[in-house]
């Protein structure tokens, strides 16, 4: 696999981290999903059909996911911009410091190249860390599925991959997981008039 693939996996990653607007935030998913499934039929190349199957799936992720990401922006626009999402600097140090920690302190787990071992474990860790940094819940929704990237690019650099079930089983996980985050990111604008979380730590019997 490239340097180049690997560098457009990582920068995506951060970018989500410190991007302002959740539109922007999709789309550099979305672009992880279509390298990596550009990556796959093209290591596939008429001999692996698991390998077809896995870009096939990645592609169609890159395209059905985001559509329903934007379909829960579209729903709750922002009136302004929140105030736990002002300091980017503070939140890429935070992701930076966790991922960093946890490439170190990962055993190696026995793929071929270290440099996409070590790519594959920092989206992982990038994608919780966004997760735990963001409070709007599409960005939150937006940090699973970098960490779900991080294991496809796992996947397509073990001699035989996931085998297709566990890979298209994580497909409907992830459907499921944003269908619920869009619900529920429309019924915390509903009542609060914006998806920041972190409001809900204000809230009391």
């Amino acid at each position: 696999m490239s340097h180049a693939v690997l560098w457009v996996l990582t920068i995506s990653a951060l970018a989500v981290v410190v991007v302002r607007r959740r539109s922007v935030a999709i789309a550099l998913v979305a672009l992880q999903s279509l390298v990596l499934g550009i990556q796959a039929i093209s290591q596939a190349a008429g001999t692996s059909t698991a390998l077809l199957v896995a870009g096939i799936v990645l592609l169609a992720k890159a395209i059905v996911l985001p559509v329903l990401l934007g379909l829960i922006v579209l729903r709750t626009r922002e009136p302004g911009r929140m105030a736990s999402e002002r300091h980017p600097l503070a939140r890429l140090m935070v992701a930076l410091a966790i991922a960093l920690a946890v490439v170190t302190l990962m055993p190696r787990f026995g793929l071929t190249h270290a440099d996409v071992e070590d790519t594959a474990v920092g989206l992982v860790a990038l994608g919780l860390a966004i997760a735990v940094v963001r409070r709007p819940t599409v960005f939150q929704a937006c940090g699973f599925l970098v960490a779900e990237n991080g294991l496809y690019l796992a996947a397509l650099s073990v001699p035989r991959g996931f085998p297709v079930f566990i890979e298209l089983g994580l497909v409907f996980d992830l459907v499921v997981v944003i269908s619920v985050a869009g619900a529920f990111s429309a019924r915390i604008h509903g009542e609060l008039g914006t998806g920041d979380t972190s409001l809900l730590g204000g809230l009391r019997d």
